[in-house]
């Protein structure tokens, strides 16, 4: 498992990912991970925002919590185009809200509107992040080291 800290000094790198190692071996088992999947290595994807998201039901801001329970909530959002949503570590963790297929351990767990730039952001316990998206479509997120505990979000920006 690759665990990348973007842009943080190394004593903040280490006290940070502290927490996670207990988390990184219990998922090294040979089995799925229980309450997971078979098959997935312990990764659900979001339930797709779909038809449900038009411009009369799109929100102009939107905060998605990232949690204790490695999870981006709610993990799917309706947002306008030119719209900001809101990342914020409600918890304890280590988090990033991410948008790099490079930096995937499943490149599909990443996806960008044609145009739209990618991001890598790290979330340090009780911080945020904001970003404006002005291109529409689908953009599917993750956070790297919770990524194949299923810590996956998506948000469709509608013009």
């Amino acid at each position: 498992m690759h665990v990348r800290c973007p842009r943080l000094p190394a004593p903040v790198r280490l006290a940070a990912l502290v927490p996670l190692a207990g988390l990184v071996l219990a998922a090294c088992g040979s089995g799925p991970i229980p309450g997971q999947p078979a098959g997935t290595g312990g990764a659900t994807a979001p339930p797709a925002t779909g038809s449900g998201c038009s411009a009369a039901t799109a929100s102009s801001a939107v905060t998605i919590d990232a949690t204790n329970a490695s999870r981006f909530v709610p993990a799917t959002a309706c947002l306008k185009a030119g719209g900001t949503i809101t990342w914020k570590n409600v918890g304890n963790l280590y988090h990033t809200t991410t948008d790099e297929s490079s930096l995937a351990a499943v490149p599909a767990d990443a996806a960008l509107p044609t145009g739209a730039a990618s991001w890598d952001h790290a979330l340090l316990p009780g911080a945020s992040f904001s970003l404006k998206l002005t291109t529409p479509g689908l953009y599917k997120y993750f956070c790297i080291p919770h990524e194949s505990l299923g810590m996956l979000g998506q948000v469709t920006v509608v013009a």
